[in-house]
Order: structure tokens, then C-alpha cells, then sequence
């Protein structure tokens, strides 16, 4: 299930072959999907729109921390819900991202990554801590609804103040599947990109 979600959320944004079932993916989103949809702010945080065709949609969002903050969440980009969200919804959070410029004597970029609340105390429905490499890879974060949300009381947070670092962040996935849902059908990142975060966090090449 995880390869047959990964194509057709690659042909949700593409309009590529699987278009009934891309829709399906569509009616499903709590955001539009374009790159531009991405937001960013913080201490020493710069940001961009550049043209990318290696990445659907031939854009990507350009964030920049240009220091280490105190705190992961200092400098982060995200995205929020323009539709409400039930008790028990699962959600599903799929973006494309890529390195530009990991920290200094890393291979990667790791950065803790949540579905939350907009507003204090910005509860974590999902959360995870990825390493973004430098080629273009969906990256996943599922999180379950533990009560009712108006539009644009959910959103994301992907976090960039561990270091000085750039990223390019493409289209944005953000999917209701609504109560119940067997979450063992939805796609999960690669354990070995997790162990990779861990060694990204600590500042190690890989062999």
C-alpha cells in the first residue's frame, strides 16, 4: 500500500495516469498542494520560490535557517487547513522535500516534523523527526484528530533551527481519511532514513 499511495500522490499533483484516483486523493485535502501554499518565518529564516523541475509541480518553497537556534521549532515552514477536521480523523501528512544545504559535516538535513495545533498549546496530533536528503522524496507524518478542528486550527510544522541549513520544500499533502481508519494502509518513511535522522541530529557522515 505504501508504493501504490506514493504513486498516486505523485499523480494527484502531476494530473499523471491515475487521475480517478487522484481526485479521490483531492477530496480528501485539508490544503491545496502547490508548493507556494508553504509559509515560514523565524529568527534568521530567509525564504524563496525557485524553479525546480526535478519535482512535481516545478516548484519548490526555499527556506534557509541561517543560524542554530535555541529551540528545533525557532525557524520552521508550514502549511494550515482550510477545512475542518473531526474526533478520530486520521491524517495523513505527505510533502516532497530535498536538501540544498545540509549542516556542516552532515549528509542530511534532520528536522522534527508535526501535525499540531495553530495556536498554544500547539498539541501534536503526529509527529516525527525525518532526514531530508538531497534527492527529491515524499516524506510522511500520520497523526490521529483528538477532537473537533475548525479550519485553520490544524496545521503543520516542519522545524529547521538545529542548524544552519537550507531545504526545498514542494507540494504539500495534507489527507482526512476520516474515523477509523486502518492507518497500516498508509504509506510510512523508510526505517533506514530514520536511523539517518538520528545520525543527521548527531552530526555523522555516513559510511
Amino acid at each position: 500500500m505504501s508504493v501504490r499511495h506514493t504513486l498516486l500522490l505523485a499523480a494527484a499533483f502531476a494530473l499523471a495516469p491515475l487521475a480517478s484516483h487522484a481526485q479521490d486523493l483531492m477530496s480528501r485535502s485539508l490544503t491545496p498542494p502547490a508548493a507556494d501554499q508553504w509559509q515560514s518565518f523565524g529568527d534568521g529564516e530567509s525564504h524563496k520560490l525557485v524553479k525546480d523541475d526535478g519535482v512535481r509541480g516545478g516548484w519548490a518553497y526555499q527556506v534557509t535557517a541561517a543560524k542554530a537556534g535555541q529551540n528545533p521549532w525557532d525557524v520552521q515552514a508550514g502549511v494550515g487547513t482550510d477545512r475542518p477536521v473531526k474526533t478520530g480523523d486520521v491524517i495523513l501528512l505527505a510533502f516532497w522535500a530535498k536538501a540544498v544545504t545540509p549542516p556542516t559535516g552532515a549528509t542530511a538535513v534532520s528536522a522534527p516534523v508535526a501535525i499540531q495545533e495553530a495556536a498554544a498549546p500547539y498539541t501534536r496530533l503526529g509527529e516525527a523527526t525525518l532526514s531530508i536528503t538531497p534527492d527529491w522524496k515524499l516524506y510522511y507524518v500520520t497523526g490521529t484528530a483528538t477532537k473537533d478542528y475548525v479550519p485553520e486550527a490544524l496545521g503543520v510544522s516542519v522545524q529547521l533551527a538545529s542548524a544552519a541549513q537550507t531545504v526545498d520544500l514542494g507540494p504539500v499533502f495534507l489527507l482526512d481519511y476520516g474515523p477509523g481508519y486502518d492507518v497500516t494502509h498508509l504509506p510510512v518513511n523508510d526505517p533506514e532514513a530514520a536511523r539517518a535522522a538520528e545520525d543527521a541530529a548527531k552530526g555523522k557522515k555516513k559510511k
